[in-house]
C-alpha cells in the first residue's frame, strides 16, 4: 500500500525511544523528512544511526524538555527553519507514574500531567497556525489504554489519558474548521522499556516478566513498537483522509469493553 508520505514534513515527541522511535524510523522509511525530540541527547543520536546514511538531511534530532513552554516554541521554529513547515505533529513524550492513591503527592500528579497531558496540548496549539496556513495538516496523539481502564493504581495516567481522549475530539472539531485532522491511539502492552521496567517491579504472584507479557492479551503476547508505528503512519497518510476525531485501541483484544 502506498501511503503517499513522501516528503512530509514530521514532528515526533519522545521520538529517541519505543513508540516514537519506531514512528520516526518508519516516517523516514516513508521518504519523509522529521524531526525528533525527547530529552536525552544520546538516545536522539542513536536514533539519528539507526536511521541511516538514507535519511541524511531528513532527520533533525533536538534536546527538549517539553515541559517548558519556551522548548516547544523552539521546537515548532526549529521544525520550519529547516523543512520549511509541518504536515504531521506526532504528540508521544510523556508517561505517568503508578502508584497507591494515598502516597502520591500533588506535586507528582502536577510534574506527570505537565508533560503527558500539557505537553499535547501545548504542542498541538504551537503547530495548528502552521497547519492552518497551509491549510491541511495531521495532528496523532498517542495516549494509552489507561484511559479506558480505570485502576486504583494507576491513577494519574489514566487520569491524563482521559482527558487526552476528550482533547482529541475536541481539537479535531475545531480543526476540521482548517482541513486539519486529529486522531488518537490508545496503545495496550507494548513491549518497551518502560513495559519492561514495570514487570520487573510489579508482576503477580512472583510470575517473571516474560510469563506476565504473555499473559496480557488474548493473543498470547505484547505488542510491538512497530506495530503502533505502522497505526501512526497509516492515520496519518492520505489512506485515512476520513478518520477524523477517533480513538483507535490497538492493544491485543486486552481491553474488550465496547466503547474504545
Amino acid at each position: 500500500m502506498q501511503l503517499g508520505l513522501n516528503n512530509k514534513v514530521v514532528i515526533v515527541t519522545g521520538g529517541s525511544k519505543g513508540i516514537g522511535q519506531a514512528t520516526a524510523l518508519g516516517f523516514l522509511a516513508e521518504g519523509a523528512s522529521v524531526l525528533v525530540c525527547a530529552r536525552g541527547q544520546e538516545a536522539l543520536e542513536e536514533t539519528a544511526r539507526l536511521a541511516g546514511d538514507k535519511s541524511e538531511g531528513r532527520i533533525v534530532g533536538m534536546q527538549a524538555d517539553l515541559t517548558k513552554s519556551e522548548s516547544i516554541k523552539a521546537v515548532v521554529a526549529r521544525c520550519v527553519e529547516v523543512f520549511g513547515r509541518v504536515d504531521i505533529l506526532v504528540n508521544n513524550a510523556g508517561s505517568a507514574r503508578p502508584g497507591e492513591f494515598l502516597k502520591l503527592t500533588d506535586e507528582a500528579w502536577l510534574d506527570d500531567w505537565a508533560l503527558k497531558f500539557f505537553g499535547y496540548v501545548r504542542m498541538a496549539r504551537e503547530v495548528l497556525p502552521h497547519m492552518q496556513k497551509q491549510g491541511s495538516g495531521v495532528i496523532v496523539n498517542i495516549i494509552g489504554t489507561g484511559a479506558l481502564k480505570p485502576m486504583g493504581n494507576y491513577m494519574i495516567g489514566g487520569a491524563a489519558n482521559a482527558a487526552l481522549n476528550h482533547f482529541t475530539k475536541a481539537l479535531a472539531d475545531e480543526g476540521a474548521k482548517h482541513g486539519v485532522r486529529v486522531v488518537g491511539i490508545n496503545p495496550g502492552p507494548i513491549l518497551t522499556e518502560r513495559l519492561q521496567r514495570f514487570l520487573s517491579t510489579f508482576a503477580p504472584g512472583g510470575m517473571d516478566a516474560e510469563e506476565a507479557m504473555k499473559r496480557m492479551t488474548p493473543l498470547g503476547r505484547v505488542g510491538k513498537s512497530e506495530e503502533v508505528a505502522d497505526l501512526v503512519l497509516f492515520l496519518a497518510s492520505e489512506r485515512a483522509a476520513f478518520i477524523h476525531g477517533a480513538n483507535i485501541t490497538i492493544d491485543g483484544g486486552a481491553n474488550p469493553g465496547l466503547m474504545g
